[in-house]
């Protein structure tokens, strides 16, 4: 904010002039009244004293107000680095341009991902569903995506959250008061982003590979948030087929998951964490 200076010492060559502005009114009994206001030359220039200071009470104004609005986006700007919930660091690197591209299926994933940002950053509105075999690199591209939404300058805000993780300190805030990782914490903070990414959706149920069923908990906190986000993006990853999540979880919340979608499908991309591994 620019610093506002007041001058030491009125100006001297002050003295009053015979015309009145006429533009001052005030109210009376229902009735608007002109308040003439005598003008003023100082040091050559007439003015009416009045009219400049609510220019000068208008200048305040806005620079107060450019000021708000600058500390307002730069907190939306830092809610992704400052609010997003990981289950591992290491993706706290990754970006579009060091996602590893070693196949067509991940040649032509990473360039759909791209074209949805594009379309993201047009205003359109729709879910990008990333599913595929475990360690394709879905978490990398969803957060490079984030990441790079969060850095084109648009006034929005982002948030990555590892589900798993979510429902983890959620629980654990049932028995510690202190705690600010409510329910109601993370339905507030994720239906207000812009953009928000529902990382390894499945994993929470430890439901991978087996017939287990969402808790009612879980199903609790998922319905709510995708309720509040019907009109706003979010990147979903998924190990699973549409079929298990239709029976993990409620139809009406796979519905809301899958809402406006864009599908990144990862079929044949091997676990990369796995390649290197010599036994």
């Amino acid at each position: 904010m620019k610093k506002i200076t007041i001058p030491e010492k009125l100006p001297k060559n002050i003295t009053y002039h015979s015309e009145n502005c006429e533009r001052h009114i005030f109210v009376k009994n229902g009735l608007e009244i002109v308040k003439p206001i005598q003008k003023m030359m100082i040091d050559g220039e007439l003015i009416c004293p009045r009219c400049e200071l609510e220019k000068k009470d208008l200048e305040l104004q806005e620079a107060i107000q450019r000021e708000y609005d600058e500390l307002f986006k730069r907190k939306k700007y830092n809610t992704f680095y400052n609010w997003s919930i990981l289950s591992d660091n290491t993706i706290l690197a990754a970006k579009l341009e060091n996602y590893q591209v070693e196949h067509q299926e991940e040649r032509e994933n990473k360039q759909t991902v791209l074209e949805s940002l594009a379309r993201f950053k047009d205003g359109q509105v729709f879910n990008l569903i990333l599913q595929g075999n475990q360690g394709a690199g879905k978490s990398h591209l969803a957060y490079a995506a984030l990441r790079e939404l969060n850095e084109s300058g648009l006034d929005i805000s982002c948030l990555f959250v590892n589900v798993e993780s979510m429902m983890r300190l959620i629980r654990d805030s049932f028995g510690d008061k202190e705690s600010e990782y409510t329910e109601s914490y993370f339905v507030e903070l994720m239906s207000e982003v812009d953009y928000l990414a529902l990382d390894d959706i499945g994993a929470e149920t430890g439901a991978i590979g087996t017939d287990k069923i969402a808790t009612d908990f879980v199903q609790r906190v998922l319905y709510a948030i995708t309720t509040t986000r019907q009109d706003k993006s979010t990147f979903i990853t998924t190990n699973l087929s549409s079929e298990t999540l239709l029976r993990m979880y409620d139809k009406k919340l796979v519905s809301r998951l899958f809402r406006n979608p864009k599908f990144v499908v990862f079929k044949e991309t091997k676990d990369k964490r796995m390649e290197n591994i010599p036994f």
